[in-house]
């Protein structure tokens, strides 16, 4: 792909920060958040940032720094812009997929041709019937990643593929290693989506909600009233032999740490 090609491509290189804290605590001690963008927008590598800082689930503040294309063009990312979160969506499967092993829906050893019996009758994986859920979790079923099949644009984001047609793409690219040998590879996790759907019959955005958005708001309201109780006021063990007290950062500040993503984005 061309350097042209991807100078016009917006969100390249860009990062998102989410941050979530929880009150009283940390709230006191929230500093600049645009300043805290505009630092990382510095970082080499990066083109542009947008953040947002929640307190008990209520946006406090938000941030935008750098640009939306290469080369400074393009002007700043709106700060209330909705973007792709890439290869976030494999740690949401991988979790689905286990809270399914934990239901005993499937198990982490059945087998790809079990699950999915069209990736075996049509040839779409080969040696589907060796490959196990554990592998395609960790990357170690040998499965090619369809990006090198060269049939696909990995920075068109308008174009819609079937599930199906990515694996069938992966099929044409020569497999570089044996079920057990680790190689990363977005195929794995395409096919783990199609396993979410065909056990739950419904569709991964269903269950992500269901599962982990919905129920991500609930887990973490429970566990602001253990913190603060019912009416907001503090709740806190005083400790005793058996250990101290409990939560052990109350009363102090709490320190939140973003990671550098990669720089160029991945597949899907």
């Amino acid at each position: 792909m061309s350097r042209t090609r991807t100078a016009g491509m917006t969100g390249l290189a860009s990062v998102m920060l989410a941050l979530s804290i929880h009150a009283p605590a940390a709230a006191a001690e929230l500093g600049d958040v645009q300043q805290a963008i505009e630092s990382v927008a510095k970082t080499a590598g990066v083109v542009g940032v947008i953040g947002e800082v929640y307190v008990d689930g209520k946006r406090v503040d938000r941030g935008t720094a750098g640009s939306r294309l290469l080369g400074g063009r393009g002007g700043r990312i709106p700060s209330g812009s909705r973007y792709r979160i890439a290869s976030q969506t494999k740690l949401m499967e991988a979790v689905i997929v286990l809270q399914l092993a934990g239901e005993g829906r499937l198990g982490l050893d059945d087998k790809l041709s079990s699950l999915l019996p069209e990736t075996a009758e049509h040839d779409h994986v080969d040696r589907a019937a060796e490959i196990t859920v554990r592998q395609l979790l960790r990357h170690t079923s040998g499965i090619p990643d369809f990006a090198e099949s060269g049939k696909f644009d990995v920075f068109d984001f308008t174009t819609v593929y079937k599930p199906i047609d990515l694996v069938k793409a992966s099929r044409t690219v020569p497999r570089q290693g044996d079920p057990g040998q680790y190689r990363y590879s977005t195929t794995n996790y395409i096919l783990l989506g199609m396993i979410i759907e065909k056990v739950t019959g419904h569709d991964r955005a269903a269950e992500f909600k269901r599962r982990l958005i919905d129920g991500t708001w609930k887990a973490m309201e429970r566990v602001r009233v253990a913190l603060t109780g019912p009416a907001g006021g503090p709740r806190r063990s005083t400790g005793s032999a058996a250990g101290p007290a409990w939560p052990p950062s109350a009363g102090r500040p709490v320190r939140w740490r973003a990671a550098r993503r990669r720089t160029a984005p991945p597949a899907c």
